[in-house]
């Protein structure tokens, strides 16, 4: 599959968004990588680098970004093991290792986790606090910290958004939960966004990270409540949708595919200036249930199973109505009175076409108290109740989520009727 005319304007309109982007600089392209010592050179000359396993040492990745900056006279250290989905103790670790080293800069190389825990880790190296609790929630960093030292995200896939926006995800393991942390505080000073690095990326991985791509820029759309104002962020997350309903599938059937490959990393930026730029649009419904099980279902699963059954239960909203339209056309779905319907059927398809399930129950990991869980859980996150396409009072949540939550699991849109 080649670039139509349409992909080639939509990636120029993204090229000019990147290159102004306001507080994170955007580098972006082939083999940008090799050209971080130049970027990282800006703040000095001591780095700490910031990996996971070992995939970005086997791929060659490490070595490029090592010689990159052996290239401006800068030395490194390594911190490597970051897990999936970081907990408290590995942020506390990186913020230990960092305090005792004096650096002038980190760069985080790899995916979501690795680049969280590393914002996180800054937070309290930045404050002096050993403990990251007092920062979980909304703008508590900004009342200590005017913003991290200095902090280049280099990501290796496409999905995560976390080299550009204001969020980091910790984990704690003993009570099974993810907390959030959101602050304008830990933007990253630069996001190197090199898509030859995702063409590594095994397909389970690559569809995982594209839904949460998906969910990030439809749920940061559809949230009419942020909507004023906020056109700009709209057009984006449209453009950002239509090469993820485009390209997803390409790169997951041809992953040494470039072009797919390029056009998902560019779909993931445009969802990152979303959801998670001093000026954002929050997402709400499937992105709460994520947090609900993070113990043994990946974030982006969670995020994309629960998506296509919040717009049918949500698409019979008049303004919710109407934002879908142009999501109907890229999917090529019915419009009209069922245009919730036919949109959540049509992204159904789609999944079933990537092989991806259609039903929550389908899931590797799901348990069924999960439902509770969810219910629970929804009735503590005001933030994301407040940001559905209708906000849910606290009194409704059970009557709101859990007939979305009985349709996923059986997988049957018609309850959502």
């Amino acid at each position: 599959m080649s670039m139509s005319e349409r992909d080639r304007e939509i990636e120029r309109e993204a090229v000019e968004i990147f290159e102004t982007w306001p507080r994170t600089k955007i580098i972006f392209g082939k083999d940008k990588l090799k050209q971080t010592g130049k970027y990282a050179n800006e703040f000095g000359d001591k780095s700490l680098i910031v990996i996971g396993g070992g995939s970005v040492k086997r791929f060659g990745y490490l070595d490029d970004l090592i010689e990159s900056l052996k290239e401006f006279g800068m030395s490194h250290d390594l911190y490597e093991g970051v897990e999936p989905n970081p907990s408290k103790s590995t942020v506390e670790d990186i913020a230990k290792t960092f305090k005792n080293g004096n650096y002038d800069v980190t760069i985080a190389l790899g995916g979501g986790s690795t680049m969280d825990a590393a914002k996180a880790a800054l937070i309290i190296a930045g404050t002096g606090e050993d403990d990251i609790d007092k920062y979980f929630g909304v703008d508590k960093v900004s009342d200590e910290l005017d913003r991290i030292s200095p902090c280049i995200c280099i990501p290796t896939t496409s999905g995560t958004s976390s080299e550009i926006t204001r969020y980091s995800n910790v984990t704690l393991p003993e009570k099974g939960v993810k907390k959030l942390i959101s602050d304008i505080a830990i933007h990253p000073h630069y996001a190197i966004v090199d898509p030859t690095l995702t063409i590594s990326c095994p397909k389970d991985l690559t569809l995982t990270v594209g839904l949460d791509t998906m969910t990030h820029s439809m749920e940061g759309y559809l949230n009419r409540v942020q909507d004023e104002g906020n056109d700009d962020i709209n057009q984006r997350a449209l453009l950002s949708l239509e090469l993820v309903f485009n390209w997803l599938k390409v790169a997951v059937k041809e992953p040494k595919n470039y072009t797919a490959r390029k056009l998902m990393s560019i779909a993931s930026v445009l969802g990152g200036t979303v959801i998670g730029g001093k000026r954002f649009k929050g997402t709400a419904g499937p992105h709460m249930n994520s947090f609900s099980w993070a113990e043994t279902i990946p974030h982006g699963k969670a995020t994309g199973i629960m998506m296509p059954y919040y717009i049918a239960y949500y698409g019979k909203n008049e303004t919710v109505m109407k934002k879908l339209d142009p999501i109907a056309d890229i999917l090529s779905a019915e419009k009209g009175n069922k245009i919730g319907m036919n949109v959540a059927k049509a992204m159904l398809d789609w999944y079933e076409n990537m092989g991806f399930p259609t039903k929550i129950s389908q899931l590797s990991g799901w348990k069924p108290e999960y439902k509770h869980k969810a219910i629970e859980d929804a009735a503590e996150n005001t933030m994301k109740l407040e940001a559905m396409p209708n906000p849910v009072p606290l009194d409704k949540v059970e009557d709101t989520i859990g007939p979305i939550l009985e349709a996923a699991i059986d997988g049957n849109l018609s309850k959502l009727q």
